[in-house]
């Protein structure tokens, strides 16, 4: 549910994928598999839960439960994104809330519990995670195929060719693409 008239828009101060954007990068063959990982996750995962969160607009604790998987999956993608290991996904969120995020946006503690609606009252909104999706998906680096869009599969599979290409130029094996071409 986008926010209705009046209410809180996400700060234009936000910064989005701010590590990037600032010169510090990864190894080639490590920025590859995280920039490809994030961009499948962002497109194929992250679009699916935003999908759950507008389809279930009569469902408050649903759309609570996938705010927090969003957030979950931001925390994953922050941390490929730093070049680190993706932790349990039991421990995503109390990480999430305890460090914030800094490779995706610069978001933490009580700014996340605002954009994500996680306060106790917050069951009637979405809080600005519509917002913040629209503002990641445009300011990411590339073209995030949607496959949930007419042609979306056939733009997943191109995708998945380019970043295979990708792969074999940074000289890293694209084992790590096998799943997301199971799943596609």
């Amino acid at each position: 549910m986008p926010p209705s008239p009046g209410t809180a828009q996400l700060p234009g101060t936000v910064r989005l994928f701010p590590s990037a954007r600032s010169g510090r990068g990864l190894p080639a063959a490590s920025a590859v598999e995280a920039w490809a990982t994030a961009a499948w996750l962002l497109a194929v995962e992250g679009r699916a839960y935003l999908e759950d969160l507008e389809g279930g607009a009569d469902q408050p604790l649903l759309r609570r439960v996938v705010r927090v998987k969003l957030l979950e999956l931001l925390y994953d993608i922050d941390t490929r994104l730093a070049g680190c290991l993706p932790v349990a996904e039991e421990h995503q969120l109390a990480l999430a809330l305890t460090y914030g995020l800094h490779d995706v946006a610069g978001l933490e503690g009580a700014d996340l519990v605002e954009v994500f609606a996680l306060a106790a009252d917050d069951d009637e909104t979405d809080g600005l995670v519509p917002q913040l999706w629209d503002r990641l998906c445009a300011a990411f680096p590339g073209d995030l195929p949607d496959p949930l869009q007419a042609g979306g599969q056939r733009e997943i599979l191109r995708a998945l060719r380019h970043w295979s290409r990708m792969c074999a130029a940074a000289g890293t094996d694209a084992g790590f693409l096998e799943p997301f071409l199971k799943d596609a």
